[in-house]
C-alpha cells in the first residue's frame, strides 16, 4: 500500500434519479473496511482528529465541506473535501486535523482497524518525536 495521502475518486452513476457513488474495501479503498464512523453536527470552529496512529483512513464529504491537514513529520499537506465521490487516503502513521467545517457538514470514516485506544499518537511532539527517532 502506498505511504501517502491521496485524494480517491469512487465510480458514480447519474440518471434522473440521481447520483450514487460507490465505495468497496479493497477495491476503491485501499484497504478492507473494518470501522466506520460518522461526524456531524460540527461547531463552528471546532477541530477534529489531532491525532496519529497505527490505522489508515479514508474520510469522506457526505455533505458539506471541510479542510484537512496532515502531516508525515517532514512535511504538511492541506486538502479540502468537499463532494461524496472523492475521499482522502490517509496512511497510517500521518497526523490528521480536519476543521473548516461548513454548516451542515457529515463526514464518513472508514478505518482498517478495530478502534483501539492504544494505537493513537494524540500529542503532536510526541509524534514527531518518534518519527525522528523512527520508533513508529
Amino acid at each position: 500500500m502506498e505511504n501517502t495521502c491521496r485524494i480517491l475518486h469512487f465510480d458514480t452513476f447519474q440518471d434522473q434519479r440521481g447520483k450514487l457513488s460507490v465505495v468497496e474495501g479493497g477495491q476503491s479503498i485501499p484497504f478492507e473496511i473494518k470501522r466506520a464512523f460518522f461526524l456531524y453536527d460540527l461547531p463552528a470552529g471546532a477541530v477534529r482528529g489531532g491525532h496519529a496512529g497505527d490505522f489508515s483512513e479514508v474520510i469522506v464529504t457526505m455533505a458539506g465541506q471541510c479542510k484537512i491537514s496532515a502531516h508525515d513529520g517532514l512535511h504538511e499537506q492541506l486538502y479540502v473535501l468537499a463532494q461524496p465521490m472523492t475521499g482522502l487516503y490517509i496512511p497510517r502513521l500521518f497526523w490528521r486535523e480536519i476543521f473548516d467545517f461548513s454548516e451542515n457538514c457529515v463526514l464518513a470514516v472508514l478505518s482498517d482497524a478495530h478502534y483501539n485506544a492504544d494505537a493513537y499518537i494524540k500529542d503532536f511532539d510526541e509524534f514527531m518525536q518518534k518519527i525522528r527517532k523512527g520508533s513508529v
